[in-house]
């Protein structure tokens, strides 16, 4: 994928400059430095190409000898404040940190696009660190979101230094892993999130100021740190996407928006088959040897195709001898990891309570870099492969990551999880002018009426475009963990439409809690390589992308599934033709079909425990 960006220069009038010296510290983006530490701002990194990266350096107290580094490199103006018990933690275990801004992004050199340069200018920053007399030569990796993101594919490069790396919610570095061929959480099932339009036309911005070439490093240094440039000073009010995310073409919105310079068309344009996507991301195949140690969260859009590639890659580094990998998957929502060791209101989602989900997230990851960079200072076995929320205060501990697993079957008369010998066509009509509106989920935004989590359910259900099967009450507990399977017998009178499937936990009184949803665009049925369309009259088997579920299902509580053919502005809309969707205007009312019950395959296999 190429990207044709243009910078926007800021000419700056250089006076007399002089080095700004490592300094003791006590506030710095509003982060308190233990005492005794130091911070040295705006520190110029070269890269191979001549740019020159700028990085804030935070020195241990009583840091005499070399010490190990952790390395976090963001595109957003510090992570510092966010995740302050744990760099306080690891300044006072005697760590270094080093928060790099990322290519393009205050006042770092370059043009800004998503994850470019996270492989080159990644290995650069890591040489630079190593040749300093301060560095121990042992560097560990650490972020959440874009900061977990960019370590993927560096991590892969296996640089000699890279001794640990942390990540949490790093989806957007996942290109393909085991059936999800997301692209970077920007694909599902064939279908654009459109749930990403606001932090694109917020977050990505590409035109950033830039200082003057022909600076010495002490001037750029000086001069960067007279500046306050904001990550989201173009702002609009959530409620502005009511309006503008139902318009067509697509690929113009952020044109109407009047939105700077960002990377949604380029993105859109590509399509889910292009070469540039795996350029800065992993692929299954590409194997992470680096001890990782991985977070995801239900109610993020990143955790199925991230816990993915994290089972295929810890296998093939069992395959060599290593364990060396674990994650712990919580029910939050995005990054939310620091934030639930401390509040006890990070373990509500939506409106849904799950119990109280804290644990001492600065400490499991201190001691992670600890295990590797410090040996001899943590004893005890690994961890086991995976430490899931359940719900209640309970964590599954596991090495197993079922795909699949118990048949629960579509039935007539709306049941769910019978083996009835009933057949049943069930008809509906899905008009994208009037397309379903997501009540919750994995990705919120465009629009005022849209958050991440968990909510209940049923007014949409209430639709006649949403088709329900529900079972019996649960005569006890149902644990499950892993890939829920899914499948659907289905026929269209249109070429193409699209397939959804919402998985939903029933309360006793009525309240229906989503757990995860999936989307079928039917041109990929075939595999995003191979977009066929439909013929009328024609009955297809289906799979659609599987759903990663963690959750306890309490005794008469009912499992519910919903299916209908659109989730808005979670997913981008079908406009029912065989035109391409986000550069189109025209579009159609599909009457579409789902059958259900003996001789066809519409079910769930769910990983009951």
């Amino acid at each position: 994928m190429q990207y044709k960006t243009i910078g926007l220069a800021l000419s700056l009038v250089a006076a007399s400059c002089t080095t700004v010296a490592t300094e003791p510290a006590t506030e710095s983006s509003g982060f308190s430095v233990p005492e005794g530490a130091s911070v040295e701002t705006s520190v110029q990194i070269p890269m191979r190409d001549g740019a020159r990266l700028n990085a804030d350096i935070y020195r241990p107290a009583q840091s005499d000898q070399p010490v190990p580094v952790i390395l976090v490199r963001t595109p957003y103006d510090t992570e510092m404040e966010s995740r302050r018990e744990l760099h306080e933690r690891l300044l006072g275990k005697g760590y270094a940190i080093i928060e790099q801004h990322e290519r393009g992004r205050y006042l770092s050199d370059g043009t800004y696009a998503m994850l470019d340069g996270s492989l080159n200018d990644g290995l650069d920053t890591m040489d630079w660190i190593t040749a300093q007399d301060w560095s121990d030569g042992q560097i560990g990796t650490l972020g959440c979101s874009s900061s977990a993101e960019n370590q993927l594919k560096l991590a892969a490069a296996g640089h000699p230094s890279h001794k640990a790396m942390v990540v949490g919610s790093s989806g957007v570095g996942v290109a393909q892993a085991g059936p999800f061929h997301e692209q970077g959480n920007f694909w599902r099932g064939g279908v654009w999130q459109q749930g990403w339009m606001d932090y694109f036309l917020g977050s990505t911005v590409q035109a950033w100021p830039q200082l003057p070439a022909g600076l010495s490093d002490a001037e750029r240094q000086r001069l960067t740190d007279m500046f306050e440039l904001t990550n989201m000073a173009w702002e609009r009010e959530a409620s502005a996407f009511n309006d503008t995310r139902m318009h067509l073409p697509m690929v113009d919105i952020s044109d109407i928006m009047n939105a700077p310079q960002n990377e949604l068309k380029a993105y859109l344009t590509a399509g889910l088959v292009d070469p540039g996507w795996s350029k800065e991301r992993i692929s299954e195949g590409e194997m992470i040897a680096v001890p990782g140690m991985w977070s995801e969260a239900i109610y993020d859009l990143s955790p199925r195709s991230t816990v993915a590639y994290f089972d295929w890659n810890r296998k093939a580094n069992a395959a060599e001898g290593r364990n060396n990998q674990v994650m712990r998957i919580t029910q939050g929502g995005h990054c939310s990891f620091g934030k639930a060791s401390r509040e006890k209101e990070a373990s509500k989602i939506g409106d849904m309570d799950l119990g109280d989900m804290r644990w001492d997230y600065a400490g499991e990851v201190t001691a992670w870099f600890d295990r590797w960079m410090k040996p001899g200072e943590v004893s005890g076995p690994m961890p086991p492969a995976y430490t899931a929320y359940l719900g209640d205060g309970d964590w599954l501990k596991t090495d197993a990551l079922p795909m699949g697993g118990e048949v629960w079957n579509l039935g007539s008369a709306g049941l769910f999880g019978t083996d009835t010998t009933g057949e049943e066509r069930i008809t509906f009509q899905y008009d994208p002018a009037n397309p379903v509106i997501a009540h919750g989920g994995e990705i919120a935004g465009v629009g005022d009426d849209q958050d991440d989590g968990a909510f209940d359910q049923r007014a949409i259900e209430a639709r006649d475009d949403v088709i329900v099967f529900t079972s019996e009450p649960m005569d006890q507990s149902v644990t499950l963990f892993g890939y829920a399977q899914i499948g659907l017998s289905v026929a269209s009178d249109r070429p193409d439409t699209d397939f959804t499937v919402k998985l939903v936990d029933v309360y006793p009184d009525g309240r229906a809690f989503n757990m995860g949803d999936t989307i079928l665009r039917m041109r990929y049925r075939d595999g995003p390589e191979t977009p066929v369309f439909m013929e009328t009259g024609t009955v297809y088997d289906i799979q659609l992308p599987p759903v990663l579920l963690s959750r306890r299902i309490d005794k008469k509580h009912r499992i519910r599934v919903e299916v209908s053919s659109s989730n808005f502005p979670s997913y981008a809309r079908n406009l029912n033709t065989d035109q391409d969707p986000y550069t189109s205007t025209d579009f159609a009312i599909a009457t579409n079909t789902i059958y259900v019950g003996k001789g066809h395959n519409s079910f769930v296999r769910l990983p009951v425990q």
